[in-house]
């Protein structure tokens, strides 16, 4: 089969095209490669709340502030009247950051943890001191009456710790603390 001269000359300069964006994409020396997970940096996951015009989990890079995720959601609000401690403390994954503000104004900035079972969801590790009945309820094989147990317990003796902590509870052993071991 004969092809007319123009085709050929198409063919090659696809094909040529084709070459070219292939090195580019998958270039033969190593210094083109994207970064691997391990040397990527870190980021963290936070519930943006009440105040915030697209709330829900948003990730950051790590070291992200409340000051920098108030300038990056509302660019106009202004929020002077808070001290520099609190507006540059980096959040953590599994915190939830809530705003009141008015006229342009932040007048009130809560931090504060999503629910266990959020945290549980998007794969952040539990720690005990930082739940509540509910969180404990939501985890598996504990009941309200245990998540009580905790709750009290912490109450009257002090924070956990750790999770191994928790045999301190009655009704809580060592079975039970390694089938919650995966969450913390």
């Amino acid at each position: 089969m004969i092809f007319p001269r123009g085709i050929r000359l198409l063919v090659v300069l696809l094909l040529a095209v084709w070459a070219w964006r292939a090195t580019k994409l998958w270039p033969l020396s190593g210094g083109g490669s994207p970064p691997s997970p391990s040397t990527a940096a870190p980021v963290v996951f936070v519930y943006l709340g009440a105040g915030f015009p697209q709330s829900g989990v948003h990730q950051f890079y790590d070291g992200i502030t409340p000051g920098s995720v108030i300038q990056m959601t509302l660019p106009g609000v202004s929020f002077d009247s808070f001290p520099p401690s609190l507006l540059s403390l980096p959040l953590t994954s599994g915190e939830t950051l809530d705003i009141a503000w008015n006229g342009g104004q932040v007048i009130e900035i809560k931090r504060s943890w999503m629910p266990a079972a959020m945290r549980m969801a998007l794969f952040i590790p539990l720690h005990p001191d930082r739940m509540n009945a509910e969180d404990w309820d939501a985890l598996p094989g504990i009941g309200r009456e245990i998540a009580r147990r905790i709750e009290e317990e912490r109450q009257k003796n002090g924070d956990f710790g750790s999770l191994a902590a928790l045999r301190r509870v009655r009704g809580v052993g060592e079975k039970l603390i390694n089938r919650l071991s995966p969450y913390f």
